[in-house]
């Protein structure tokens, strides 16, 4: 049975018991909360070949925040997101209608983005209400933070530690608040959702810790994205000498469910490891979203941070039909204080020998009396048998209290 996403923190509130407002302990806990206050400044430019013209995104995010003092393990975070857009504003925002300009989804608005109730017992925590929600390293489960207007949950969420190596977090998502709103149209700002998220991690030792998974998602309003995933990993690192040696190994199985219209199984698998030395890591990937070639349908991961995946360029935010290999390699470290970062890709199909493109990232960025931070970024996709060459280029200025 469905329950309004509001009623839940009610509900948690009501297993604490309910005092009279007057209750001095709640008072307490509500003047000796803690508030924060950040700004992300952005220019956005990005010249694609399938686009008429030039998107020239300049956006500012105002952000406030508000976390309580507890009382009896409760404790409440409210937080407040305005977008807004300056200047000429030359862009496809997915609300304006500017549609000869390139997509960059950052509408203007204002937004609830967390409204949530916690209550909190040893190493056990109950959250409820609209929260952040990322699980491992945000490859199915994010809260999206590059864009804006960040992706945050409806939900009930249980985390647990039966034992000190054992973290078990469980979600139930009644609504996903996408990073198009707060205002309605194409694609929806929210989607009604019914999906449960199992994952557990086993934290032994540096060398290795170990995951298995499970992400039900039930989508009303977007029946092709209803699925099953489950999966594992392991991870870990080591040190041989001087050179710290890392990896990462996962696998995954997705298939239909529910309402969709399309039956199907599909693979995911990643690879990965890197060697570091002196501040500076080198690393390879290969990272397949499998293709049930029957189907016609590639794996999908639409509640991920996906911009974290597969290049900054975002070409590949919906999987293609015929999937995607994705392998790459990647250098960063720091140099006078500037953290630098570089990767290069090669895209290919998973099903059949397509090869979709290449790309290359850069970024730059500095932290300043540690609440400052500037960013340079740049993204390049030259394409061969998928969408057209894109370039973006990226300045950021943040500040946070």
């Amino acid at each position: 049975m469905r329950y309004p996403s509001c009623s839940i923190p009610l509900a948690l509130l009501a297993l604490t018991g309910s005092p009279g407002i007057a209750d001095t302990g709640i008072a307490e806990a509500l003047t000796s909360g803690e508030t924060s206050l950040s700004f992300r400044l952005r220019h956005e430019l990005v010249q694609d070949d399938a686009a008429a013209e030039d998107a020239n995104a300049s956006t500012l995010r105002s952000r406030l925040g508000y976390t309580s003092g507890q009382w009896r393990g409760l404790d409440l975070t409210l937080e407040l997101d305005h977008v807004g857009q300056l200047f000429d504003r030359r862009l496809n925002d997915t609300r304006n209608g500017k549609t000869s300009f390139p997509v960059v989804p950052d509408p203007k608005g204002a937004d609830i983005n967390q409204a949530a109730l916690r209550y909190r017992h040893g190493e056990h925590s109950a959250t409820a209400g609209r929260q952040r929600i990322t699980l491992d390293n945000h490859r199915f489960i994010g809260s999206v933070g590059w864009r804006q207007n960040e992706q945050t949950y409806d939900a009930l969420r249980l985390s647990l530690k039966p034992l000190p190596t054992l973290t078990v977090d469980y979600a139930w998502i009644d609504s996903t608040r996408r990073i198009f709103g707060p205002d309605s149209g194409n694609p929806p700002a929210s989607l009604a959702s019914d999906h449960q998220l199992l994952h557990l991690q086993w934290s032994g030792s540096k060398l290795m810790n170990a995951g298995v998974y499970y992400y039900g998602l039930d989508f009303a309003e977007a029946a092709a994205l209803t699925s099953h995933t489950a999966g594992g990993f392991v991870r870990g690192e080591t040190m041989a000498g001087e050179l710290k040696l890392d990896y990462r190994l996962e696998l995954a199985r997705q298939s239909d469910a529910g309402n969709n219209p399309v039956n199907y199984d599909a693979d995911y698998s990643l690879v990965s490891a890197g060697i570091s030395s002196h501040g500076i890591r080198f690393g390879a990937a290969m990272e397949i979203l499998g293709a049930d070639r029957d189907a016609g349908v590639a794996l999908q991961t639409p509640l991920a941070t996906l911009h974290a995946f597969q290049g900054w360029s975002d070409k590949f935010l919906t999987t293609p039909a015929a999937g995607i290999r994705d392998s790459y390699v990647s250098l960063s470290g720091a140099l006078s204080g500037v953290r630098l970062q570089a990767a290069w890709h090669d895209y290919r199909s998973d099903s059949g020998s397509g090869e979709f493109g290449d790309e290359l990232n850069l970024q730059a960025s500095h932290v300043f009396a540690g609440r400052y931070t500037l960013t340079a970024k740049y993204a390049d996709y030259r394409a061969d048998a998928f969408s057209r060459d894109t370039r973006k280029f990226w300045l950021v200025a943040e500040a946070q209290w």
